[in-house]
């Protein structure tokens, strides 16, 4: 009986599959959608956004007028013969009517069955904001990185490298999964950074005045160049203080080493950051070029000074 069951249940099966004409079994094809936003931020205090899979790029917009621009680019699966057809399972949903700007990314991966996988989806924002707007950012799976505000700015991720560069007011990092990367100027109102798996590197202290607190259970704690005053520093922790104190910045790994130099620190070549990094007002700014990136432009690096050679660590 059990045996007669099993077959009627393929016949069935296989009488579906062909009044559908095999179209669960279509192949797939990548498709993208760019769509932009501007925005009167003249009366915003903060932006807050949250992305599900793609990066999320927030840069000062060297603008007085309170413009903040928006660039999305939409990403998912569609069928070959469905390619002229806009995106439909991707909403980014904007909400101004407060004095904080609220970005929301809603995902549909609903379209999964049997015969075929959810249509993969994300969305790589590109957002130009006033530098004196608060910043706050949430991704699941992508990279984050936050440029040149002077405010406070937040960045949240589970899966993806977090860089902060050159902001001066305060830094909350948190992920789970990735590295982060943070140079500060010589004014920074603190720093707070929790990572579960990932190093963190922390460059630009050379004229930093603050109290400094890193450990780490499963890796390494060093600084280069660095003097501290009132310095206790095991190979696991370190806390120290760095001119003439002030500014808090406290940093707790779980699994990584930490990194603190006097100098900022150059991102690899091989990282993707989507729009000009300047790391000093006097220097050279430096261009990296993404394998998905546009427009062209190169890696020009700065020349810059020999620093003085030191130990790595001193002990108490």
């Amino acid at each position: 009986m059990k045996t007669k069951n099993i077959i009627l249940t393929a016949v069935l099966g296989l009488i579906f599959i062909s009044f559908t004409g095999c179209s669960l079994l279509k192949k797939r094809v990548e498709k993208k959608e760019n769509v932009k936003y501007t925005l009167n931020g003249s009366n915003k205090t903060s932006i807050h956004i949250e992305n599900t899979n793609g990066r999320i790029n927030v840069s000062n917009s060297n603008d007085t007028t309170g413009i903040i621009r928006i660039e999305a680019e939409l990403i998912t699966e569609v069928k070959a013969d469905e390619q002229d057809k806009p995106i439909d399972n991707i909403k980014i949903k904007i909400d101004s009517t407060g004095s904080e700007i609220n970005i929301e990314t809603d995902i549909n991966n609903s379209n999964s069955g049997l015969f075929r996988k959810g249509r993969e989806g994300k969305v790589n924002y590109d957002i130009k904001v006033p530098a004196n707007m608060k910043v706050h950012t949430e991704n699941v799976n992508g990279t984050i990185t936050i440029t040149r505000i002077t405010n406070d700015v937040k960045a949240e991720t589970v899966n993806g490298q977090i860089n902060v560069f050159n902001c001066q007011g305060k830094v909350d990092i948190e992920g789970v999964n990735g590295s982060i990367m943070c140079n500060v100027d010589s004014v920074t109102a603190g720093i707070n950074v929790s990572i579960i798996n990932g190093d963190v590197k922390i460059g630009g202290l050379k004229y930093a005045n603050a109290d400094v607190n890193a450990s780490t259970v499963h890796g390494k704690v060093k600084f280069k160049d660095l003097t501290f005053s009132d310095v206790n520093s095991e190979k696991r922790t370190l806390s120290g203080v760095l001119g003439k104190g002030g500014a808090p910045i406290r940093i707790e790994s779980t699994n990584g080493s930490i990194s603190l130099e006097a100098n900022k620190i150059l991102p690899k070549k091989e990282d993707s950051f989507e729009f000009k990094i300047d790391f000093d007002d006097e220097d050279e700014p430096i261009k990296i070029k993404p394998k998905d990136f546009q427009e062209d432009s190169q890696l020009e690096k700065p020349e810059l000074p020999k620093a003085p050679v030191k130990s790595d660590s001193v002990k108490k």
